[in-house]
């Protein structure tokens, strides 16, 4: 199974934190969606947005139990559902609308993300 990564998980050490693979991905743009900050977090979301895209890294050989990993990792707030990035199926983590008053209305950029603000959300 493939999945679309667009916040902390395009870490590869994140994805192995939380499912024990070592994978490299490739990056991808997710057509359709933004990416959004999360009040009070240093970790974004994504809502469907048309016209608006969203860079991230697309793993692929995720296996069913680290999919289950990356479902608890996600948690309530996010909806997992298959999306086509570049011709790919994928699984992405859309938040779901029931928790859209957690998402500001600013955009979230990878490169915000600080070294000490990674170093702090691995532990």
């Amino acid at each position: 199974m493939n999945v679309f990564a667009y916040g902390t998980l395009m870490w590869p050490e994140v994805l192995e934190a939380v499912t024990g693979l070592q994978l490299a991905g490739e990056p991808h743009t997710l057509m359709g969606y933004k990416r959004l900050r999360v009040k009070g977090e240093i970790y974004p979301v994504i809502v469907p947005s048309a016209g608006d895209s969203v860079d991230g890294v697309l793993y692929q050989d995720v296996d069913v139990s680290a999919l289950g990993r990356l479902d608890v990792f996600e948690g309530e707030a996010y909806n997992r559902i298959i999306e086509s990035i570049s011709g790919t199926d994928a699984w992405v983590y859309v938040l779901s609308d029931r928790w859209r008053h957690i998402a500001d209305s600013k955009c979230w950029f990878p490169e915000q993300l600080t070294q000490d603000q990674l170093a702090g959300f691995m532990k």
